[in-house]
């Protein structure tokens, strides 16, 4: 769903590890395309689902996600919110869930994908992601 427009055989590296201190949930993915003129993979995007004791609120120059769903979009980033009581039922001490969608840094700099795609792009991917966790922890 995501695409940099540019061939490559895609791969992810999972990363899961406990929280610090009172939180316990923390797993990240980079997904990485090969890249074709370099001995080095490029990096496409990157979901965290991690526990916070704060809510950080939206980023500067952010908009809501919409409908049925807290958080915030920028073409860069996006986060979602689990509703309340799924970090209890994911094991955590602390209140919220975050679903979080990054793209690398390199993508918005070179400007390979426009705006309006980056952001429907992960609009989509994000409420698929944070629909699904939610589901799954049975919140």
């Amino acid at each position: 769903m995501i695409d940099d427009g540019k061939a490559g055989e895609v791969s992810a590296e999972p990363r899961e590890s406990p929280g610090k201190g009172d939180t316990a949930v923390f797993t990240a993915c980079h997904v990485m395309r090969a890249d074709p003129d370099s001995d080095h993979p490029r990096g496409i995007f990157q979901p965290t689902i991690t526990d916070e004791l704060h809510d950080a609120g939206p980023r500067k120059d952010s908009f809501p996600l919409g409908p049925a769903f807290t958080g915030w979009l920028r073409p860069d980033e996006a986060r979602a919110v689990l509703p309340a009581g799924c970090a209890a039922r994911m094991g955590s001490t602390a209140p919220y869930i975050n679903v979080t969608l990054r793209k690398p840094s390199q993508e918005e700099k070179e400007h390979i994908v426009d705006r309006d795609t980056a952001i429907r792009t992960s609009t989509t991917v994000l409420r698929e992601a944070a629909t699904n966790l939610a589901r799954n922890a049975g919140c």
